[in-house]
């Protein structure tokens, strides 16, 4: 990806093409249920990055409208969509370690009719999750031109003791030039 782009759903569908359809027809769900929504995980993540990657699920934040919470605590989901064509599907809730990125489904951006989230936004789910995958999509990510200004200010905001992670990333993803 060159910096300054914007996210684009082809690039972060074309490692898998039999995605397309349930990414659009989950997203259009969710929009018309009027569920703030944009999609992360590794789709998220293949916009921001030259080389995308494969994945075996989709991911997308969602926002608290997202969710019915009923008596006694149960909560179930206004879109009841865990799978579509074979392909699971994961609505993330805004979680309270997630809380710090909200803001990020405002800001995503929306490419062919799917909310892509902001590539800080990813990243710093990523980070919190901690995983090696996520790592190794961090540093993907930053290899392809990310602005690590940006980066690090909003991880210094959002998850300030992830920071030196991030920098150790950078540092990776500078070495493999």
């Amino acid at each position: 990806m060159i910096p300054g782009d914007e996210p684009d759903l082809r690039q972060a569908l074309r490692p898998v093409p039999a995605y397309e359809r349930p990414v659009r027809e989950v997203s259009k769900m969710l929009s018309d249920a009027g569920i703030r929504h944009a999609l992360v995980g590794a789709l998220g993540a293949n916009a921001y990055r030259d080389r995308p990657r494969t994945t075996e699920d989709i991911d997308f934040l969602v926002g608290d409208e997202a969710f019915e919470r009923h008596p006694g605590g149960f909560v179930t989901m206004r879109v009841p969509v865990i799978e579509f064509d074979g392909i699971d599907v994961d609505q993330v809730p805004l979680t309270e370690g997630l809380r710090v990125i909200e803001e990020g489904l405002a800001r995503a951006h929306v490419s062919e009719g799917v909310p892509i989230a902001p590539v800080d936004t990813i990243v710093i789910m990523k980070l919190l999750a901690g995983r090696t995958q996520d790592l190794a999509d961090i540093e993907a990510i930053l290899a392809s031109g990310a602005d690590r200004d940006l980066l690090r200010s909003a991880v210094r905001k959002a998850a300030p003791k992830r920071l030196s992670t991030l920098e150790k990333l950078i540092e990776n993803a500078d070495r493999a030039r």
